[in-house]
């Protein structure tokens, strides 16, 4: 089953100049892998949405990743060492005429502040973060607004994995629903629908705590085209030496965290690289997600991404008996996302994604997958057939149409069973022994 990914094409006019600057690129790469802005990649469930004629909706599922989050306390550490030994540097360069960046993309950088909060607050939800969750489900409840509007205790669920990232975003997703007497349950321990990984001990072992575990990232960091990239960085910017990895990364990352989305609004830090740049930056968050969370960690994937899609089955089979949630929504992590992926097998090429080769046009790309917000959505629909009822479910990702499962996103509940029932037998049997020390 093969999940095409659909961009937009940005055709527009430049400004012929002497030399490209970054400031009035008027089509700005914006593909960060998993820290791309919501935004950016996202559709419209009001849009979206397939409304059969005859039928009603009596159940929406989701599962989503929290909104955009702070940089982790190493990655902070990381960035703060660019403000305070690279940007006067960057500066003073340009101005003896060592630099390639132009003087609008110059004055922009030194002229940047910082939000304190973006390094003080590791982990932490940021604002637009919080932003990006509250509206999924503003629009959620203006597409569904007889379903969602008045809700009773008995009438839905709202739980958030680990994390206080998790906590603010099902807070932020329920203010967007705009009912103040919704009640977020929050468990403790057992994440079996949520995020089954977190406590799966022979996952956090073998994948996630092993030391060969970026191994293909590592391999890529040391080809032509990464060096190639770092020193033309250095080129760039006027610099007498070659930034390390980790000072690339962290460049990057002030242009991937202070790039923002709902303002629509780009980080003067994305000067620093050229298109060709952030492409092969966004490859290696791809090589990383894909060996942690995905296809290159598969006997484990492919397991544990079904524990959620079972509790949809079981969601949507109470529904339609008439004893279901009209809603039920989790929260959760990038990894349980890439691992859904795995359930379907989409986004999925023909060869493993290799650290010795950047494939241009491959299929997977964590920037579609596992963004902040990325999200599953599948609604219930029961419609009417003479004198009895028949039921259809429908699926979203990132609020567009799931169009390679089943008749473009939409399948007969025949469909929708014969598809989703093997998962009732997943369990956390391969796991072996629970992880208790949970990141």
């Amino acid at each position: 089953m093969k999940f095409l990914i659909m961009t937009a094409m940005c055709f527009c006019v430049k400004t012929v100049l002497t030399r490209d600057c970054y400031w009035n690129t008027g089509c700005k790469y914006k593909y960060f892998s998993s820290k791309t802005p919501y935004e950016i990649v996202r559709g419209d469930i009001r849009d979206s949405i397939v409304k059969p004629e005859g039928c009603e909706t009596v159940s929406v599922w989701s599962i989503m990743r929290h909104g955009k989050r702070n940089p982790s306390t190493r990655y902070a550490k990381d960035i703060k060492y660019i403000l305070k030994h690279y940007k006067d540097y960057i500066v003073s360069s340009y101005e003896i005429g060592n630099s390639s960046l132009c003087a609008q993309d110059i004055e922009n950088i030194k002229n940047w502040k910082i939000e304190t909060s973006l390094l003080d607050e590791p982990n932490e939800i940021s604002n637009e973060g919080y932003r990006e969750l509250f509206d999924i489900g503003s629009r959620i409840k203006e597409t569904f607004p007889e379903l969602l509007s008045k809700l009773q205790e008995n009438e839905y669920i709202f739980t958030p994995g680990f994390g206080s990232r998790l906590e603010a975003s099902a807070k932020a997703f329920v203010e967007g629903l705009n009912d103040h007497k919704l009640v977020i349950t929050k468990v403790y321990g057992d994440y079996t629908f949520v995020a089954p990984y977190s406590t799966c001990g022979k996952y956090q072992v073998d994948v996630r705590n092993s030391p060969d575990l970026y191994h293909e990232a590592e391999v890529y960091e040391k080809t032509e085209e990464y060096l190639n990239m770092r020193e033309r960085v250095a080129n760039n910017l006027g610099l007498n030496f070659v930034p390390s990895s980790d000072n690339i990364t962290a460049m990057y990352d002030l242009c991937r965290y202070t790039w923002n989305g709902l303002q629509r609004k780009p980080s003067p830090w994305c000067a620093v690289f050229t298109v060709e740049d952030l492409k092969i930056l966004e490859y290696v968050g791809d090589l990383r997600h894909y060996y942690r969370n995905s296809y290159g960690a598969t006997k484990f994937s492919s397991v544990l991404g079904q524990l959620p899609m079972a509790d949809l089955l079981r969601n949507f089979q109470l529904a339609k008996c008439g004893k279901g949630k009209k809603i039920v929504s989790y929260f959760t992590h990038a990894t349980m996302m890439d691992m859904l992926i795995v359930v379907f097998n989409l986004y999925k090429d023909p060869t493993p994604l290799q650290g010795s080769y950047r494939n241009v046009n491959r299929k997977y790309r964590s920037t579609f997958l596992s963004t902040f917000g990325s999200n599953l959505i599948a609604v219930l629909n029961r419609c009417r057939k003479a004198h009895t009822y028949d039921f259809t479910v429908s699926f979203y990702w990132n609020e567009k149409p799931l169009t390679e499962i089943c008749n473009k996103g939409t399948c007969s509940w025949q469909e929708f069973e014969d598809i989703f029932k093997p998962f009732l037998n997943a369990t956390v049997d391969i796991c072996e022994f629970k992880w208790s020390n949970i990141d």
